[in-house]
């Protein structure tokens, strides 16, 4: 657990918050994120990277992607599934300080890379079965 707030965090997301909003937890809004195995409903998930917001953004499921700037606040902690030391962390709730586009080619190559991987998992699966 650490306190540190030093930077410039982003989360990646869909429009429809405002500056001077918050990005919440899960268990607080009910909108489903990108889950993982070590995913924490009761948290909210931040990232000092532009391009892994990016990414977080142009989830398929994501209509209109955008990348929030946010400052977090109370305790953040590191992303236990992450598995690049510092790539995210969580935080108890984010305020959005500004609202910054994806580019449309990044969120095609990102979705692209995302369905990709889907095909990979499933056919992994598949062959265990």
């Amino acid at each position: 657990m650490t306190s540190e707030t030093k930077g410039t965090y982003f989360h990646g997301g869909d429009r429809g918050l405002q500056v001077g909003d918050f990005i919440l937890p899960q268990s607080e809004t009910g909108v489903a994120g990108m889950s993982h195995p070590l995913h924490r409903k009761d948290r909210a998930y931040i990232t000092p990277s532009i391009v892994d917001a990016h990414f977080y953004a142009s989830d398929p499921d994501h209509a209109k992607p955008v990348v929030y700037v946010v400052k977090p606040e109370g305790e953040i902690e590191q992303d236990p599934d992450c598995n690049r030391l510092g790539g995210s962390f969580t935080c108890q709730k984010a305020k959005i300080i500004g609202i910054k586009k994806v580019p449309g080619k990044v969120i095609k190559k990102n979705r692209k890379a995302m369905i990709k991987n889907m095909h990979r998992l499933e056919a992994k699966k598949a062959a265990r079965q």
